[in-house]
This record gives C-alpha cells, sequence and structure tokens, in this order.
C-alpha cells in the first residue's frame, strides 16, 4: 500500500505541534481540548492502572497511518454504526475557505475495519495518550467503547471514536455531489482530502473490504473533475 508524507506523525502529536499549528492559525477561537481534559477523557475510558491488552477499532485513517505502535491486527466489524463521510474538516485536510471532509462513525448499520491491539501493554496508556492527541484535537470525535466480531468468531471489545453530533463540524444534510466537490477541492496542512480517500479505499481494498459508498463518492470526484 502507499504511503503518505504526513506531519501526523509521534513526533508532532507527542509535542504538541499539531496543537500549536491550529493555535497559530485560529488564535483565541481554536476549539484546542488542553492536556488535562485530554487526560481525563482516556482515564474516563482506559485508567492509568489498566491491566490486559488494549484494542482500537480503525474504519479510515487509523488503518492505514494508526502513529502508534500496533502488535496485531484484524479484520472485524462492529454494529450499531457505519462509515461516513460526516466529518467537515477546517484543521488537517481542508481550510476555513475551502473545508474538506474526514470520515466518522454515525449511527446505524454496521461497520467492518480492523481491529489493533496496542504492542506493549505495559506502556498501552503512553501510546494511548498519543492517540487521544491525535483524534480528540477538538470535540468533534466521542471516544467509545465498542464490540469487535472478527471473521473467526472471536468478539474483542475496543476503543474507538464516533462522531459527536453536538460538534459544529458535524454534517448530516450534503449529498454525495456536494461531498465529492468538497473532497476533491480541499487541501489542509496534513495533506488533501482526496488522497485520505485514496488511502482509505487502498486500504480497505487490501483487507478484502469493499465499500460501496466511498466507491461512489470516488466516482463523483472523477466525474467532477472531468467536467471542470
Amino acid at each position: 500500500m502507499s504511503s503518505e508524507p504526513s506531519l501526523l506523525s509521534r513526533d508532532n502529536l507527542a509535542s504538541g505541534a499539531i496543537q500549536q499549528l491550529v493555535r497559530d492559525r485560529d488564535g483565541e477561537e481554536a476549539d484546542i481540548l488542553s492536556d488535562e481534559e485530554l487526560l481525563a477523557s482516556r482515564r474516563s475510558l482506559i485508567p492509568d492502572d489498566h491491566q490486559g491488552e488494549v484494542w482500537l477499532f480503525g474504519y479510515g485513517s487509523l488503518i492505514w497511518n494508526p502513529v502508534i505502535e500496533i502488535a496485531e491486527r484484524h479484520t472485524g466489524r462492529i454494529y450499531g454504526y457505519h462509515r461516513r463521510y460526516c466529518l467537515k474538516t477546517k484543521i488537517g485536510r481542508g481550510t476555513p475557505e475551502k473545508p474538506g471532509l474526514v470520515l466518522g462513525l454515525d449511527h446505524g448499520g454496521s461497520c467492518l475495519g480492523q481491529v489493533l491491539r496496542i504492542c506493549d501493554t505495559r506502556k498501552a496508556t503512553d501510546e494511548l495518550d498519543l492517540l487521544w492527541r491525535r483524534e480528540m484535537l477538538n470535540r468533534s470525535y466521542l471516544p467509545k467503547s465498542v464490540a469487535v466480531h472478527t471473521k473467526t468468531g472471536r468478539r474483542i471489545n475496543a476503543i474507538t471514536f464516533v462522531m459527536n453530533h453536538q460538534s459544529p463540524s458535524y454534517v448530516a444534510d450534503l449529498s454525495l455531489d456536494e461531498k465529492a466537490q468538497m473532497i476533491a477541492e480541499a487541501h489542509g496542512f496534513i495533506g488533501t482530502s482526496l488522497d485520505y480517500l485514496d488511502l482509505t479505499l487502498e486500504s480497505l481494498n487490501d483487507l478484502g473490504i469493499k465499500d460501496n459508498y466511498l466507491g461512489e463518492i470516488k466516482r463523483r470526484i472523477l466525474a467532477y473533475k472531468n467536467s471542470s
């Protein structure tokens, strides 16, 4: 699978460089969670003295760029949520003038993705704190524990991040053509919305997962580009 050079790295997350980029751009309007808020959020699911394995469920970029160290992966399905382009981004893959779109887990249906085990339970909380800096940069997602059902019949409890419907970045009423145009045009300091889509489609294809919804959006993007 191809890779994407990205500012979204371990070093940049640990140092707070990503958060600072947003603060530099948005000033007092930047709605960035503080270190204390991030820690409290992570501890609400995984306390500091947690014993045992820690698993994550990835449905988009966590599959192809988890950033944290992963020891084990399995294809699996969760129920009650589906993969959807429903999160407007003016930060990493868009700008305030031309926002992009990234994926979230929205209510209803089910989602095939990948369940990922953090490599070393002795430092799982350190890895999770990096993950929280990545996924919980602002208040667009809500961390949640979900049951992942693997193809081998195993049931694994995992952490994932679902869409926060109270977030001003949540978009529920855009047509597929509107989403395709936003994705086709948006570019932020992490990269383009189109690269995000292409890498997600490629990673799902490598897992043997066909996502008709994402495929239809890609077809509409190509049609939009050909008509421009």
